[in-house]
């Protein structure tokens, strides 16, 4: 739920009488939700395995500031400002679960760098995400090549 302050603490970001406060920086705004310790699934499980291994592929720093980039140029576009991207990570994990959807063949829990380049899979690099349809166009995306 959104929280208003009374006297001015506007970035309050913290815990107190069981709840916690979340300041969002990009909207200004300060949220609020009921501390709690949720139940841990086999969904956990799988995102967690997805996660550790898709991390490590270990993205080079010029794939990282490609990503960075693509998320500034997302970001500024006027028809999604509901739809914002946080950071790079973010959008990492967007675009290999994009893939994987477009892509039934494609397991996030066991992919290799050497089966990407093999396959020639559209994660390569921003501009061929964005050919693939897995990512939306953003202007200057035919420059972000730099490869995973």
């Amino acid at each position: 739920m959104k929280v208003s302050f009374k006297y001015g603490l506007a970035g309050y970001t913290g815990k107190t009488d069981g709840l916690v406060y979340c300041y969002n920086r990009h909207t200004g705004k300060v949220y609020a939700r009921h501390k709690s310790n949720p139940r841990l699934t086999k969904e956990n499980e799988r995102i967690g395995k997805m996660s550790k291994n898709i991390f490590g592929l270990k993205p080079s720093a010029a794939y990282k500031d490609d990503l960075q980039l693509y998320c500034m140029r997302y970001n500024g576009l006027r028809n999604n400002q509901e739809k914002r991207i946080g950071s790079w990570v973010n959008l990492y994990v967007i675009l290999m679960t994009n893939m994987a959807k477009a892509m039934p063949n494609i397991n996030l829990n066991t992919i290799t760098r050497a089966e990407i380049y093999q396959n020639d899979l559209p994660c390569q690099n921003i501009k061929k995400a964005v050919e693939a349809g897995i990512l939306s166009p953003v202007e200057g995306y035919e420059r972000l090549t730099a490869l995973l």
